[in-house]
């Protein structure tokens, strides 16, 4: 038994340590090649008092030897990393506060959400911080075997523990900045932990007992529990807590993901915590069966057997020690959880209301950053206090696990919301914030309720008839469930909670807005543009007044430098949106998103706020980011260069201790203010200039000072008296005045000289060099007349690098081919399905860019000859007719047979580019194809869909140009840009009429050419031949190992026999003893080597002549001309499946 004074020493004298250790940590940055174990070590802020006092009365209970809270958070750190890295870098990108930001931003940054998630956790964290006090206090009770003392200490603790929250928690309002110092005391903190745990269970198994073997064989005779708590699904259901609450805990969120700076120092943590989880579990289970047999047959709360062991061995020190435990468990959750609920509380709750109150009553509430950090720290003392009142209200009810568990179930509920708004892009704003709802009432039912009625009205008839006398409602025992507590709870409310989320997600889609921020958090895209119409009337001088107020002018500076493109712009021209984001996110570091968003929102005077207003409402924000002077002096003391600072006054302000000891200016002379003019006098007087008269010192002083008036940089190099040679560069300061380094460039200068020694000999060298030089200067000369066609040659370059860039596409299609005939199970195969959907979107918006930067190169030459309309458009038609049943379009065509002038290949582009559109803005009615023959043969595509209103007619042919309203998104906006460079490659006229809202009509204008029509065009292509492929040995030359390895399995799916070469040599070789039915070749091998070329030389090796299919990522018409040449058959990457059976098929049929 410990004195009172004793205890109260040593926890105060450990809470000066603390003290001191978080005020060394923000002062100094010694420790900070040690952080990612510090951060390691931080993650341990989820082991609380239940570390001491609740995990061995748990074993105790149940006779589990590792709580399953803590195997939960072990799980996610060993199968879940990837996750946790992804949450992570969520945070550090958009410079999110809180769990309540998280989420809210996600749902478009809902004040809503982060309302209600800040209130679930200030009910949920304030029983569970009254847990630690009371663990405190019941600790303090037991070691002095006073049941008074310890309910005067928890006041003193809870007052104590606020002062070190404010201090260390609220210094600075920008909330997403970092607190090393109480990071590194809650590290320190996890180290007491688990030392203190560690020596009482050695205390206990080698010091109380025998050792190991001792323990367990009297603890062989113990029957633990062996009720429905010890089930595995009680287990299994707590581990599944625990699971959660590394996501959804508010202490853990801010200390895993809040305060992390970068994923390296992430790293240690994946098996540092861990190992930290499993050894505070070590000795459970021996110290609960040592408690259980030291106190056999005495009624004693299982909490208190950490305490109550090392008392029975009459050990005072370990007393201490087991004490100091359970206080450093206490004091480190205690502290964390009150800045986090401060931080949830004052952005999510008070924030918000202040400025929509000024908003409403039209009156400026100076919401200043003094006033936000009062408003933390008030926040602090409100919920201790109220935690502390709690524990004075509920002090004698229940084990520790039990209040624990029931408030992790509590924030468990924003989990769905959460971890589902990760992965679903169909997550909405409104089933996140119902969901939530759900559950926690669930929990206030089934959890809740019962706890309280279990302690004042234990007969109530709910309890045991349930609500209106309904069985199925009984709260413990919902539709009768015979479950434990805690899993039952559990289990109904987070089963309502994913029944209303994905309920509410299928009646109704997300908003726009939660869509865009949708992609941040599935896609790891950056912030998109805000919606327009929420704050983009914000010009840019109102953009620079409000930021100001947050930022020193260096740092406004430096915003606007990294944000836009010209140095000097129109500040009465609107913000773009770009900007509007950046300052968003800066706004959203210091107050939160969603609060952020009402600031942002007022002060674009959407609701009548002047932005005089709302300056006003964080007028003194900028006197929280004034330059700390302190910090620079630290800085610049620990570079080796001398550094010496004028203002605009010509007067010294700043300086290090380098510049003093390179000039060895004595004590006193240089300080603050000193006119530079006389530090150079002093110089000159000391000699340093070398020895001149008074007359010329005056000149020489004068002419100093004279130019670093004129604010010109200078650099130059000075040799000191002592004969080191020192370099001195100045630069203006933006403001007036003048900073200038000095560096000692002595054994540079001594190198340099003897390099001038050695390289005395080679001055014909440098007259050559000379030469070079103006031979170089007529080469600038010519390359500047080149420079023109050096763009040329850019474009050109782009449209020839389509045989790389499609060669992927190639070999994906290829082998999701063979994986759609592999699956059997529908969902795989609707997967099988949206893969090869998007591969070809993927390829079609690739071909188009390409198609339009060929077009811009003149690389593509029309191919021009006769040709029937009718056989052209027709077979286009059945493809397109097909779309318009899907959409439900009436689509009619009337093509007359008529002779026209073109190319084909590139008209039918033309017209797959307009019907396309048409059908796409088409919602309701048709699409209509006719030929008028005239003068002309007119190509009308009509449709009835939304139509083009008269401001966009302008800019519908232009490149990346999408004017319609509907299908955002879709394509690059390069269709129209397509087909009018085509039609005026062939010289035919592309107009259009379009009405908004009645439909559009697009026109081709061809030539009418008189003749014979020949039929047999139009069914050429028909004549497929039905020849079996099972057996066909086929020979496939490839350079790609991918693509090579996707053509096999593409062929031997079908039943081909496959041999496959790289390169000439292997094909070659293998047709010395093997002949293949068919070759299949790419055109581009290495070495120069081409698939035609190679095909040739087998077919002179062997005795008959083989089919050849030659397949190319090159777009260029002479490849397939070549191929046509030598009657080899032509196929494009990226290739399909249904085109290459087709053209193996007619290959081997001729």
């Amino acid at each position: 038994m410990l004195t009172p004074s004793l205890l109260l020493i040593a926890a105060l004298l450990y809470l000066l340590v603390l003290f001191g250790i978080a005020w060394w940590g923000d002062k100094s940055n010694r420790w900070l090649k040690a952080k990612p174990a510090v951060y390691s070590l931080g993650l341990g802020v989820y082991c609380t008092s239940w570390s001491f006092y609740g995990v061995p009365g748990q074993t105790a209970e149940t006779g589990w030897w590792i709580t399953p809270t803590y195997t939960g958070a072990i799980l996610v750190y060993i199968l879940a990393w990837p996750l946790v890295l992804k949450v992570a870098r969520i945070c550090r990108d958009n410079n999110l506060t809180s769990m309540a930001d998280f989420i809210a931003t996600r749902y478009g940054r809902s004040m809503r959400i982060s309302a209600l998630i800040s209130l679930v956790c200030v009910i949920a964290i304030v029983p569970y911080i009254s847990l630690q006090i009371r663990a405190v206090a019941n600790s303090v009770n037991i070691v002095t075997d006073s049941s008074g003392m310890g309910g005067n200490s928890a006041l003193l603790f809870t007052l104590l523990l606020a002062v070190f929250a404010i201090l260390f928690g609220t210094r600075r309002v920008r909330t997403s900045e970092h607190n090393p110092g109480l990071m590194l005391a809650i590290a320190f903190e996890s180290i007491i932990k688990l030392f203190t745990f560690l020596a009482v269970g050695i205390f206990v198994v080698w010091i109380m007992f025998d050792g190991v073997a001792d323990l367990s064989v009297q603890s062989g005779q113990l029957n633990f529990n062996s009720s429905e708590s010890t089930s595995w699904f009680t287990y299994a259901s707590q581990t599944f807590i625990g699971v959660l609450m590394m996501f959804c805990l508010p202490r853990q969120f801010h200390v895993c993901f809040i305060e992390q700076t970068s994923e390296k120092a992430m790293l240690p943590s994946r098996w540092l915590f861990p190992i930290y989880m499993l050894a505070l579990n070590l000795f459970a289970l021996p110290i609960a069966s040592a408690g259980l047999l030291w106190f056999q047959g005495s009624d004693i709360p299982p909490d208190n057997i950490m305490l109550l062991l090392p008392m029975a061995a009459d050990s005072p020190i370990m007393t201490l020690v087991s004490f100091l435990g359970g206080f450093a468990a206490a004091t480190s959750m205690v502290i964390i959880s009150s800045i986090v609920l401060s931080i949830m509380v004052s952005n999510d709750l008070i924030t918000p209301w202040l400025v929509s109150r000024a908003r409403q009553s039209q009156v400026a509430e100076r919401l200043s950053p003094q006033k936000l950090i009062l408003i933390r720290r008030l926040t602090i003392i409100i919920v201790l206090l109220s935690a502390w009142l709690y524990y004075q209200i509920t002090r004698d009810y229940g084990l520790l696990a039990n209040t624990g568990l029931m408030a992790m179930t509590l924030v468990a509920q924003c989990a769905p919301a959460l971890l589902l708004g990760l992965y679903w892009r169909n997550a909405s704003e409104k089933a996140a914030l119902h969901s939530i709802l759900v559950g926690t009432a669930l929990w206030a039912y089934t959890l809740l309720l019962p706890t309280l009625l279990y302690s004042s009205y234990p007969d109530s008839s709910i309890l045991h008839s349930g609500f209106l006398g309904i069985n199925a409602l009984i709260p413990t025992a919902i539709f009768g469930l015979q479950l434990d507590f805690i899993s039952h709870g559990l289990l109904v409310s987070l089963g309502g909670n994913l029944l209303t989320f994905f309920w509410l997600c299928w009646l109704r889609r997300p908003l726009v807005a939660e869509q865009l921020q949708a992609s941040i958090f599935i896609n790891n895209q950056s912030s998109p543009d805000n919606p327009k119409g929420s704050y983009d009337n914000l010009s840019l001088g109102s953009v620079q007044s409000l930021l100001s107020r947050f930022l020193e002018p260096q740092r406004v500076e430096e915003f606007f430098v990294s944000h836009m493109s010209t140095a000097e712009p129109d500040w009465q021209r609107p913000a773009p949106k770009s900007l509007l984001d950046k300052l968003e996110q800066e706004l959203s570091a210091i107050i939160g998103g969603a609060s952020a968003r009402l600031v942002l929102e007022s002060a674009s005077g959407s609701n009548n706020v002047a932005l005089s207003e709302v300056v006003e409402l964080v007028d003194e924000a900028s006197e929280v980011y004034k330059f700390n002077r302190a910090l620079l002096q630290s800085t610049i003391q620990n570079i080796e260069q001398g550094i010496s600072v004028v203002d605009k006054e010509l007067r010294i302000v700043a300086w290090n201790r380098a510049y003093i000891d390179m000039f060895n200016y004595p004590e006193g002379e240089i300080y603050v203010g000193r006119p530079v003019e006389e530090v150079i006098q002093l110089n000159a007087n000391r000699g340093l200039f070398g020895e001149i008269n008074k007359q010329q010192i005056n000149e020489q002083v004068e002419k100093r000072v004279a130019f670093l008036r004129s604010g010109k940089p200078y650099s130059f190099r000075r040799v000191h008296q002592t004969g080191k040679v020192l370099e001195m560069k100045g630069n203006p300061l933006p403001g007036g005045g003048f900073v200038t380094t000095y560096t000692d460039i002595t054994e540079f200068v001594e190198n340099q000289k003897a390099l001038e020694e050695l390289n005395v000999h080679l001055e014909k060298r440098v007259k050559q060099r000379t030469q070079d030089l103006e031979a170089m200067n007529q080469r600038l000369e010519d390359a500047r007349q080149l420079a023109v066609q050096a763009n040329e040659d850019k474009t050109r370059y782009f449209a020839a690098i389509s045989h790389d860039l499609l060669q992927p596409f190639n070999a994906a299609t290829l082998f999701n081919s063979i994986l759609k005939e592999k699956l059997q199970t529908p969902e795989l195969a609707d997967l099988s399905k949206n893969i090869q959907n998007s591969l070809e979107n993927a390829e079609q918006l690739v071909n188009s860019v390409l198609e339009l930067t060929k077009l811009d190169a003149g690389v593509i030459s029309p191919q021009v000859e006769d040709v029937d309309i009718y056989q052209l458009v027709t077979p286009l038609l059945d493809e397109y007719r097909l779309m318009c049943e899907n959409k439900n379009l009436q689509f009619t065509a009337d093509i007359p047979h008529q002779l026209t002038r073109t190319d084909a290949r590139l008209l039918v582009r033309v017209l797959q580019n307009l019907l396309t559109n048409a059908i796409r803005y088409t919602d309701s009615g048709f699409v209509s194809v006719q030929c008028i023959v005239d003068q002309q043969l007119v190509i009308s595509v009509k449709d009835s869909g939304e139509g083009i209103k008269e401001e966009d007619k302008a800019r519908i042919f232009k490149d990346f140009e999408q004017v319609s309203h509907q299908q955002t998104g879709q394509g690059l906006g390069l269709g129209l840009a397509i087909a009018s460079r085509i039609c005026r490659i062939l010289g035919h006229e592309l107009s259009f009429n379009s009405t908004w809202k009645q439909g559009s009509e697009f026109r081709i204008s061809l030539p009418c050419i008189k003749g014979d029509i020949n039929p047999s065009h139009s069914n050429s292509t028909k004549a497929v031949c039905k020849t079996d492929m099972h057996g066909i040995s086929v020979l496939v030359i490839d350079n790609e190992p991918a693509l090579l390895e996707a053509m096999t399995l593409r062929l031997e799916a079908w039943g081909c026999k496959v041999e496959k070469a790289e390169n000439e040599f292997q094909a070659l070789t293998m047709c010395q003893h093997f002949t293949p039915d068919i070759i299949v070749a790419d055109y581009h091998l290495d070495n120069g080597k081409n698939g035609i070329a190679v095909a040739q030389q087998i077919h002179q090796s062997l005795t008959r002549n083989v089919p050849v299919i030659i397949n190319s990522a090159d777009q260029a018409e002479t490849i397939r001309e070549m191929a046509m040449e030598q009657g080899f058959g032509f196929i494009a990457k990226p290739v399909k499946p249904a085109t290459l059976k087709r053209l193996l098929k007619k290959s081997l049929g001729s």
